[in-house]
């Protein structure tokens, strides 16, 4: 489960999984947290290629294109990785309840322990 951190200018969430998976859906969970929306069905899908990219880079685009998403109207609902690939599902955005702006993901930092994997992420506002 996603976790808010203190931070003295922007967001920063600090995301944890045991996988590419978990941490995407973390990452989301931060996104709903923030936006706290009203989504009605499943409306668009984007699969993103992960071959040869390092996790953080992977949160840090997938982050970005799925924030554009929700401000054209799509709220990231669901994520599957599929091999070298991850498949994104967006539900149509009926309302967003959170009212704070986020211009960008910015400066993912992977902390690993022998067991999981986390990653502090600023949510640029």
């Amino acid at each position: 489960m996603s976790k808010e951190l203190n931070h003295p200018a922007d967001i920063l969430f600090k995301l944890s999984g045991n996988t590419l998976g978990d941490m995407l859906e973390d990452l989301f969970d931060a996104f709903n947290k923030i936006f706290n929306p009203i989504v009605g069905g499943l409306k668009k899908e984007y699969i993103y290629n992960i071959s040869k990219k390092e996790i953080d880079d992977i949160v840090f685009d997938i982050g970005n294109y799925s924030l554009n998403k929700i401000y054209e109207g799509f709220f990231p609902s669901k994520v599957e990785v599929i091999n070298e690939d991850v498949k994104i599902y967006f539900s149509e955005i009926i309302e967003l309840k959170g009212d704070m702006e986020i211009k960008a993901i910015a400066y993912p930092k992977v902390i690993e322990d022998e067991n999981s994997i986390s990653l502090k992420v600023i949510f640029d506002i």
